[in-house]
């Protein structure tokens, strides 16, 4: 479903992702792993059209351009991001509808969302809050529910876990097991390596802009290359120009 291949991404003279390759397939829950800085919000954030990048990314058999997040978006690519991107401004329920405002089919949009009240039963009882004034974990499911309303057809979700209480992290790590029973494909970056093996199919390892590692989830978590990567140690990745 979705194809990267040499991916590359600059921040002026430096490249931040050197060639990577990657494939999610319908119905999998694929993660980027790695340390901070290691290129995953980068990879995803070209993927979903935000970040210019040299490479091929394509989409159901189809090339997606740079720069490209609305059409993307409207294909079916729906990016959750890191830090959640919420509009603090305005009320839950100002939130949901700009994650309709895509469709076409605004009748069955808006029943869309009175069946995110009953998946996230607190925005139900917040949609007339300002969306500031919720709390971290119920901003990310804000964020995830604003997504979902575009009915994706794969679901970019970088760091959702990040900032969260323990219990709040556990949450989210369920939702998305039960996404991946629903059928989504569910491209996921994280940095709780062990809770994101877990739920994943299968993962990429990356430090440095590199893949250095992919492989079956199951497998890659009893791996030493990922445990040196989050628990110090030496990593196979050989120094790059």
């Amino acid at each position: 479903m979705l194809k990267v291949r040499g991916l590359e991404v600059f921040y002026g003279p430096i490249r931040a992702v050197r060639g990577i390759d990657l494939d999610v397939a319908q119905g999998e829950v694929v993660a980027l792993i790695g340390a901070n800085g290691a290129g995953k919000t980068t990879t995803v954030r070209a993927i979903a059209g935000l970040t210019p990048f040299r490479g091929e990314v394509s989409y159901d058999g189809r090339a997606l351009a740079p720069n490209s997040a609305e059409r993307n978006l409207r294909a079916g690519i729906a990016l959750v991001p890191e830090g959640r991107g919420i509009l603090g401004s305005m009320s839950v329920e100002d939130n949901l509808l700009m994650g309709i405002y895509c469709r076409r089919d605004q009748a069955d949009a808006l029943k869309d969302i009175e069946r995110m009240y009953e998946r996230f039963p607190i925005l139900g009882q917040r949609r007339t809050s300002m969306a500031s004034l919720l709390s971290g974990g119920e901003q990310q499911m804000l964020a995830i529910a604003r997504a979902l309303l575009s009915r994706p057809r794969v679901l970019l979700l970088d760091e959702p876990s990040l900032g969260l209480a323990p219990k709040i992290s556990d949450f989210v790590f369920s939702l998305i097991a039960d996404l991946r029973k629903e059928g989504m494909t569910v491209l996921l970056v994280e940095q709780k390596a062990r809770q994101t093996l877990k739920v994943a199919d299968r993962a990429y390892l990356l430090e440095t802009g590199r893949v250095i590692k992919s492989g079956a989830a199951a497998e890659l978590a009893g791996d030493s290359t990922v445990s040196a990567a989050f628990l110090g140690g030496t990593s196979a990745a050989q120094p790059g120009p």
